[in-house]
């Protein structure tokens, strides 16, 4: 892994490990339905996260991982298929 990716991990792990002893950060972060939710939940627990970083690191991990594991990780996301269609059809290209 590269030094950025590293980071982001990090500060990911350090967040999941925050909200296990926070419920208000947990409810946060369920609640969190963007990458600049996901920032400021960090923030609140003392975590620096940038959204882009954030979003570009599971982009990252989709893309490198084997077939299966990319598909098992994606269907984890659990979109259904009138939320991830419209969304594709909103993406700036």
């Amino acid at each position: 892994m590269n030094k950025p990716t590293d980071q982001v991990l990090s500060g990911l792990q350090a967040l999941i490990e925050a909200a296990t002893s926070d419920d208000v950060l947990a409810r946060k972060l369920r609640m969190a339905t963007t990458a600049g939710a996901i920032a400021e939940a960090a923030a609140d627990a003392g975590i620096k996260l940038d959204p882009a970083a954030v979003v570009k690191h599971y982009a990252r991990q989709l893309l490198e991982a084997d077939d299966a594991t990319t598909v098992h990780n994606f269907d984890l996301c659990s979109w259904d298929a009138g939320e991830l269609l419209w969304a594709m059809q909103n993406w700036k290209g």
